[in-house]
């Protein structure tokens, strides 16, 4: 090689130097992924931060590390935070936030508006209501040999596949800022030495408003959205128990105006496969159709006076008035004046695959 191409190779290379950002390096930096908010009063609340680090050595486990300070925003609990850490707080990669009942009951608007405004915040983040303090289900042992930080990620995660509708940052946010939907988020609460999903928080506008159980969560993630997994149990008229493990649920919501006034129906079909029918017999047609009919029956049921407490509470959800925005003759001060009274159906069709057969 001759000087003047060893010049240029050399250039290239400090040129390219300069402009590769540094890396952070793991050991130098606190890590947070989790936050947690809890009230205190109207207006200062608790913020807390979660963070798992191992220590050196080979069969290390991981060591969880929490960090909680009051202040009247996040900004300022932040700085509390920071100084009393030993490394740098960095919160590009939090997973999972949680708002304490009580202050979600107050309103959280302050904490979604720092969670929209960070742009080191990804849109998939995971936001949940707890029965608990933020502060107590973040500073907890749990019986898992994980991180208690990616513990807590991964139960909502494996529930938001199964049960809950799916709920993230962006997807809160769209219904957050919509003029005709509400939104909601799973709820957690400790049990044992273990985390659960026990049901859904529904608010209206940034305040929670009602929480619905785990099982009525199941029906509102039928109505809500497709999906392929999850399981359904019912008691037929004969007080014999099934359960109808679903492969695929598809939902379609119809709005009508007649005569002036707003009436939707939700259209719910279900295919599944009946499954554990103690003294039944899952290949008889007749015993199929049974099962069919108590589980349409079910879901009908559950489904409306799910809907009607929504109506009392005038909140939306499950996004009807979406739906309804989309016809051309929508008024939406019609609509809102309407909601709370109006007609809304279920017309729930399932299709049970006999235990046995293979499709």
């Amino acid at each position: 090689m001759n000087a003047k191409n060893y010049l240029c190779c050399s250039l290239i290379t400090i040129l390219l130097a300069g402009c590769t950002p540094s890396p952070k390096v793991l050991e130098d930096i606190q890590l947070v992924q989790t936050i947690g908010y809890d009230y205190v009063n109207g207006e200062e609340f608790e913020g807390t931060a979660g963070s798992s680090n191992i220590p050196p050595g080979e069969q290390s486990l991981p060591v969880n590390d929490v960090f909680s300070a009051t202040g009247k925003t996040s900004k300022r609990i932040r700085q509390k935070i920071q100084a009393e850490a030993a490394r740098p707080i960095v919160v590009g990669r939090v997973g999972l936030v949680i708002f304490n009942k009580e202050l979600a009951e107050h309103g959280i608007e302050k904490q979604i508006d720092s969670l929209q405004r960070n742009p080191s915040i990804g849109r998939k983040l995971l936001l949940v209501v707890s029965k608990e303090k933020a502060k107590d289900i973040i500073d907890s042992n749990y019986s898992q040999s994980d991180s208690v930080s990616q513990y807590l990620i991964d139960v909502v995660e494996q529930n938001l596949e199964a049960t809950i509708p799916e709920i993230n940052l962006h997807r809160f946010l769209v219904h957050y800022y919509s003029k005709d939907a509400d939104p909601f988020l799973p709820l957690i609460e400790k049990q044992g030495k273990h985390l659960k999903v026990s049901g859904m928080g529904i608010f209206k506008e940034d305040k929670l408003v009602d929480t619905i159980s785990f099982g009525d969560a199941y029906i509102f993630k039928i109505l809500y959205e497709k999906f392929r997994r999850g399981q359904f149990e019912v008691e037929l008229s004969g007080g014999e128990d099934v359960s109808l493990e679903n492969l695929s649920s598809k939902p379609k919501i119809k709005v009508d105006k007649r005569n002036g006034k707003y009436i939707a129906t939700f259209k719910v079909k279900v295919n599944g496969r009946a499954m554990e029918g103690v003294d039944l017999d899952l290949t008889d047609k007749k015993t199929i159709e049974r099962i069919e009919k108590a589980v349409e029956k079910e879901i009908t049921e559950r489904a409306e006076k799910m809907i009607k407490r929504f109506q009392e509470l005038d909140t939306d959800p499950l996004g009807i008035g979406e739906k309804a925005r989309q016809r051309s003759d929508f008024n939406r001060k019609e609509w809102k004046e309407q909601y709370s009274q109006m007609e809304i159906k279920i017309e729930a069709k399932v299709n049970a695959v006999q235990s046995g057969i293979i499709e």
